[in-house]
């Protein structure tokens, strides 16, 4: 799944061959040279070719792939569509998918697997599986992702007399499909094991790669020292190696960790050094976006707003020219947002802040669209590297039978599938435990609601029966009497008139009653008007007793919330303001609604005696209940401010709240 994380993309490099990246300029010089000697064979000559080409890649941007162009051309003059042209033309591809033109990379890698397939190139062969795998990566199609790169892996271990060298970018880039769907600990596994094989074969630009990716893996999983010390060896190393790209990219990312971290000297000067075009290196329009919003951010926080503003100007025109880098610029809408509220420009401001919510919503919208399928990916994806381990199982048996005679090859075989069964048989009953177990706690999760609810309705059922008894008895039994004695002929006309006078009294009173009943219902104010005039409507009832002042205030609220939510956020207030009104002996209530980034806010605060929270969060009384089951529903978070012996309680109830309009 792709994620955001400020702007520093998840990059991936791609590894299509075992020779080593040209250091220096004079190496390379020295690669060309040996290709213009035509005394020399052409496998020698266009080795090296291939191998200076494959650097350029990293290192000299456009003027790699006209020369890599130039070079296919003169092969098929010379020596026809043979491998080494195939060879070349894999560099090609490699160079397309590195700028992020996955189609035409991907029509070149499926040309060259069908013809190292129909020719018995099994290096070849593993090299195209493995590049195909890195370009549906980069598409994020995970599934053929992981189906190329273990094939790749496959052949490259099937060999006994393989090199090292041959598969270590396979495992590498296992690494990252784990990366990319956030399984950080696995991904770790597979880096770690390529960055030791890198360090054997003294690969510089190979150990620049393991470095960088679990730099990322430890940034993502919180633990910043181990990514900065890791990012460290990945800028060495990419200088080593010539590889310009790493190096800046690198250099991008740990000025977002520490920008992260508030040090933002550093970040600052890590965020130039990636922007630093000296050394011939021009970046691409995702780094590019990425490098200038990190920079924006770091002079907002540090109030250097037209500075921030500079970086920003560049990276909105970055976006003008590549449009479909939108849901990479969150953290650039964010800091225009932030830059011109500074300024006091609060139109452009709020403009910018529509923009990057609206942005967060769909890019949220996309991940929870891709949710499923990474899930089975995931599932994929770890039935591979069982497979995988099986295999490796598989060839080590095979190298030790070779020592072994027939009848204890049979039985380790046997025993081995014993063992497997078993291992299978126990895995699945404890899965079958832990779903079970899942399920168990949902069903208690839903019978506690169901139970509070209930609760909750009985004492509402229970409340409105005394109310009816206490109240409607007693106005019943005075009419009753009224009208006796109106039926009474003797009655004099000046009590007759005095009892019609009582008697439309105690019908007022009647009506009272009523209203004040069918208010604790449903309040008629919160379905036509909303939930601000509903708590105003209370305010004002318990503002006429006198005795306690209630305030409302709501700050940057729609009109009209969801319909569930204005009931549960009223009767929450109505349950606590009551606590209050019987307990706390308060002069002064304020209530507080607001909203902010998609994170609704509800405060009710008094001036009344405190009290230890333990009376509330371990009672059982179904207020409390009601309170916490209503706060849940809104899938919100419940926090009581109180102590004992001191003066005023806060109540807080904060919930995520998107307004959706109609």
């Amino acid at each position: 799944m792709k994620k955001l994380y400020s702007i520093s993309l998840l990059f991936v490099f791609l590894v299509g061959t075992s020779l080593a990246l040209g250091k220096q300029q004079s190496s390379a010089d020295s690669l060309e040279q040996v290709f213009q000697n035509q005394n020399l064979p052409d496998s020698i000559r266009y080795r090296a070719i291939q191998q200076h080409t494959f650097s350029m890649i990293f290192s000299d941007g456009e003027e790699a792939k006209f020369k890599i162009q130039e070079v296919l051309t003169t092969a098929e003059k010379e020596v026809g569509k043979s491998r080494i042209y195939y060879e070349i033309l894999q560099n090609l591809g490699i160079y397309y998918d590195v700028h992020q033109q996955t189609d035409s990379s991907l029509i070149i890698f499926s040309q060259i697997l069908e013809e190292s397939q129909k020719q018995g190139w099994k290096a070849l062969e593993q090299r195209s599986f493995n590049n195909l795998g890195m370009n549906r990566l980069n598409s994020s199609d995970y599934k053929a992702a992981i189906d190329y790169f273990s094939k790749s892996l496959e052949i490259g271990r099937s060999d006994p007399n393989a090199l090292e060298a041959n598969f270590v970018s396979s495992i590498s880039n296992l690494g990252l499909a784990n990366q990319e769907l956030e399984l950080y600990e696995q991904a770790i596994k597979y880096h770690l094991e390529a960055l030791e094989i890198r360090e054997r074969l003294k690969d510089s630009n190979g150990i620049a790669i393991s470095s960088a990716n679990l730099g990322i893996c430890y940034r993502l999983m919180g633990e910043e020292k181990q990514a900065e010390r890791y990012y460290r060896q990945a800028i060495e190393n990419a200088k080593t190696a010539g590889n310009k790209v790493l190096f800046h990219r690198v250099h991008d990312n740990l000025g977002a960790l520490y920008i992260g971290q508030k040090n933002y000297e550093k970040g600052l000067l890590m965020l130039t050094i990636a922007l630093d075009d000296s050394d011939g290196f021009t970046p691409d329009p995702k780094m590019e976006l990425s490098i200038v919003s990190n920079a924006a951010t770091a002079h907002v926080d540090l109030g250097q707003s037209e500075k921030a503003l500079a970086f920003a100007e560049r990276g909105l025109k970055v976006l003008e020219n590549n449009p479909e880098l939108v849901n990479y610029s969150l953290t650039l809408k964010n800091a225009l947002a932030k830059i011109f509220f500074r300024k006091g420009d609060f139109e452009k401001g709020n403009a910018y802040l529509d923009e990057y919510q609206e942005l967060s919503k769909q890019v949220f919208n996309e991940e929870n669209a891709q949710l499923l399928t990474d899930l089975q990916v995931q599932y994929d994806l770890e039935k591979k590297e069982s497979q995988i381990a099986l295999q490796n199982a598989e060839l080590q048996e095979k190298n030790a039978t070779l020592q072994r005679n027939y009848f204890a090859f049979a039985a380790l075989g046997l025993l081995l599938v014993l063992l497997i069964a078993i291992f299978i048989f126990y895995q699945n009953r404890n899965r079958r435990k832990q779903e079970l177990l899942v399920k168990d706690r949902e069903l208690k999760v839903k019978e506690a609601f169901i139970q509070a609810s209930l609760e909750s309705q009985e004492q509402e059922r229970r409340r409105m029966a005394q109310d009816l008894h206490d109240g409607f008895g007693q106005y019943i039994s005075a009419l009753r009497m009224y009208v006796s004695q109106l039926k009474n002929n003797q009655a004099k006309e000046e009590l007759k008139t005095e009892l019609v006078s009582r008697t439309d009294s105690v019908l007022d009173e009647m009506s009272k009653e009523i209203s004040n009943v069918v208010y604790d219902l449903m309040p008629a104010t919160l379905i036509r008007f909303g939930l601000i005039s509903a708590l105003e409507d209370l305010a004002h009832r318990i503002n006429a007793g006198e005795k306690v002042k209630l305030e409302i205030e709501s700050q940057d609220l729609p009109d009209r919330m969801d319909e569930l939510v204005e009931i549960n956020l009223f009767r929450i207030c109505q349950e606590w303001i009551n606590n209050v009104l019987k307990y706390a002996k308060a002069s002064h209530i304020m209530l507080i609604l607001s909203q902010n980034q998609g994170i609704a806010k509800l405060q009710i605060l008094d001036d009344g005696k405190g009290f230890d929270p333990n009376v509330f969060q371990h009672s059982k009384r179904n207020g409390w209940k009601n309170i916490t089951t209503r706060a849940e529903l809104l899938n919100g978070k419940l926090e009581l401010f109180t102590q004992d012996g001191q003066q005023g309680t806060e109540l807080l109830v904060t919930f995520p709240y998107v307004h959706r309009a109609n």
